[in-house]
């Protein structure tokens, strides 16, 4: 990408981050919602000081999920600070993680042969639609995890669009969906983009070297990051995903 290209982007982010922070700023509050009342914090709390040793189902089932995308929010809600300037901030920094990768997205999608003013046009056009969905919104105002572990998926995709795709990439590839997947277990319902990645670019059969690629990155992924939660949860509950699945 050329300067230019870098320039746009970042634009697009702070964009994306200011407009993400006025939500709470108008609202004067972040929405507390019955999931962060009831576990969210609480997971933000025992990324920090486990508490093994003191409870069990504390917040129901959720008390193990993946606690470490929540931490953030817990030290901001400790902040001697306004609230509302505390939540745009929480709000803002989810704007600027997700961002990125939409623009790359559009970047590779749309042809590069136009005018440059006319193509950049249509990325900014890309982003604003790929913001409008209420769901997106409603989720900037909320201590959701939700942005944050669709991040790394993201990522996945926006990699994936580039032509030709080497070993290398495919590798990083996997390598995202699995941080993603390791973020929220539920993100595995994505696995089918997988088998779609492992095609190859100009011959209609599956290569095992690129499914090796694919799927070993992915569990290197989940494995690396999931590890310091998953090790916990087996040693002090005897299951690494989730406890009452254990005998």
């Amino acid at each position: 990408m050329s300067r230019r290209h870098w320039l746009e982007l970042l634009a697009v982010t702070l964009l994306a981050a200011l407009a993400a922070a006025s939500l709470p700023l108008m609202n004067g509050h972040l929405g507390w919602s019955w999931d962060a009342i009831n576990h969210q914090i609480y997971l933000g709390m025992t990324a920090e000081h486990p508490r093994w040793h003191l409870d069990v189902l504390a917040a129901s089932g959720q008390s193990y999920q993946y606690p470490y995308l929540y931490w953030p929010v817990y030290r901001m809600a400790l902040l001697d600070a306004q609230g509302a300037w505390v939540a745009a901030a929480w709000a803002a920094s989810q704007a600027v993680c997700v961002m990125p990768p939409v623009w790359l997205a559009a970047y590779r999608l749309l042809p590069q042969e136009r005018g440059a003013t006319e193509v950049a046009a249509e990325r900014v056009a890309a982003c604003v639609l790929s913001s409008m969905s209420v769901v997106l919104w409603a989720s900037l105002q909320t201590t959701a995890n939700d942005l944050l572990a669709a991040t790394p998926l993201l990522w996945a995709v926006a990699i994936a669009l580039k032509p030709a795709a080497s070993d290398r990439r495919l590798l990083v590839m996997g390598a995202m969906f699995g941080v993603s997947v390791a973020f929220k277990l539920s993100n595995a319902i994505f696995a089918p983009l997988l088998l779609l990645w492992w095609f190859e670019t100009r011959a209609p059969y599956l290569s095992p070297r690129r499914g090796l690629c694919l799927w070993g990155g992915a569990a290197i992924g989940f494995l690396v990051v999931y590890a310091p939660w998953g090790m916990q949860l087996w040693t002090n509950m005897g299951h690494p995903l989730y406890p009452l699945m254990g005998h």
